[in-house]
């Protein structure tokens, strides 16, 4: 039923320019959709559906039965080894944190093109080639060896190729300059005021990146911490040239279970662990996002 046109006030055209508002809301949703379907569909078929897929291989033998096994099997395995992963990624991440606040600080109150250009130097070399230079520099009769007894005359050091040091001195040298780009950026992205004024009013340079900068920086800094931690702990091949025997990182001993007994059960089941290590950190992670944008308390 039509509504009467000659209602006071009433616009005949009115509800055509309603209808019209409607279909260009829905154009758009639609546009924007097919817009990020490729995005969305990379996403489902080598993130989501593996993802899926892991998580049923880890709960199921080869003939397809359901089972608890592979679960046990891994933590009367590799409960050490899991806590390992733990133990040397929270080093690393603790070491890169610090280093990377000396050196973005630095660089944030005086120019230093040397140290600018340097420091990123790691970003450009891969993995595998960092393991192998790594095991060179720092085995038994190495490089680092070599250099110490020349040039300063001391006996030989210990082999730190092969050991749980080694591997951190490995894992930091790889990513202090990722996580120092992310902090130093965000430590030049202040405003001058804030940091002038504290010193202005007596405050040494180290209260002003203690007590203006760290504070003021919290989620970059954030972002820098949980991707040095994610990229550590998915790494494969430094633990693998440069880690000791034993124990190992979660990767090595995915990789082991595949290669030497094709148990893809049991390696799809300390995968999923390792999501779920990661979900944690990501949970917190949101929640501290929230919680800083005033949202849920942490």
């Amino acid at each position: 039923m039509g509504i009467p046109s000659y209602l006071p006030g009433w616009d005949p055209h009115l509800l055509g320019n309603i209808r019209g508002d409607s279909m260009d809301e829905r154009e758009k949703s639609t546009v924007g959709f097919l817009l990020i379907l490729p995005a969305l569909t990379i996403l489902a078929v080598l993130y989501i559906y593996p993802l899926v897929r892991s998580i049923a291989v880890s709960f199921t033998t080869d003939e397809g039965v359901l089972t608890f096994a592979n679960y046990k099997k891994v933590f009367d395995l590799y409960l050490k080894d899991i806590l390992y992963t733990l133990f040397i990624t929270a080093i690393t991440v603790g070491i890169t944190f610090v280093i990377s606040i000396i050196i973005s600080s630095y660089l944030r109150f005086k120019e230093w093109k040397f140290l600018d250009y340097m420091y990123r130097l790691p970003l450009f070399i891969p993995f595998l080639i960092v393991g192998h230079a790594m095991r060179i520099f720092l085995a038994p009769h190495g490089t680092l060896n070599s250099l110490l007894t020349r040039l300063l005359g001391m006996k030989e050091l210990p082999g730190l190729s092969g050991s749980w040091v080694g591997l951190v001195i490995t894992f930091v040298w790889v990513m202090t300059p990722f996580s120092t780009l992310i902090i130093l950026g965000a430590f030049r992205a202040l405003d001058d005021s804030y940091i002038e004024a504290a010193i202005n009013l007596g405050s040494s340079k180290w209260k002003v990146i203690k007590d203006i900068m760290i504070p003021l920086t919290r989620p970059s800094i954030m972002v820098a911490l949980v991707l040095t931690f994610v990229r550590t702990i998915s790494s494969l091949t430094i633990p693998l040239m440069v880690g000791p025997n034993k124990p190992n990182m979660i990767t090595v001993d995915m990789m082991f279970r595949v290669n030497y007994f094709r148990d893809w059960g049991v390696a799809n089941a300390l995968g999923v662990i390792s999501y779920l290590i990661v979900l944690g950190l990501a949970v917190y992670y949101l929640k501290f996002m929230m919680a800083e944008r005033g949202g849920l308390k942490a």
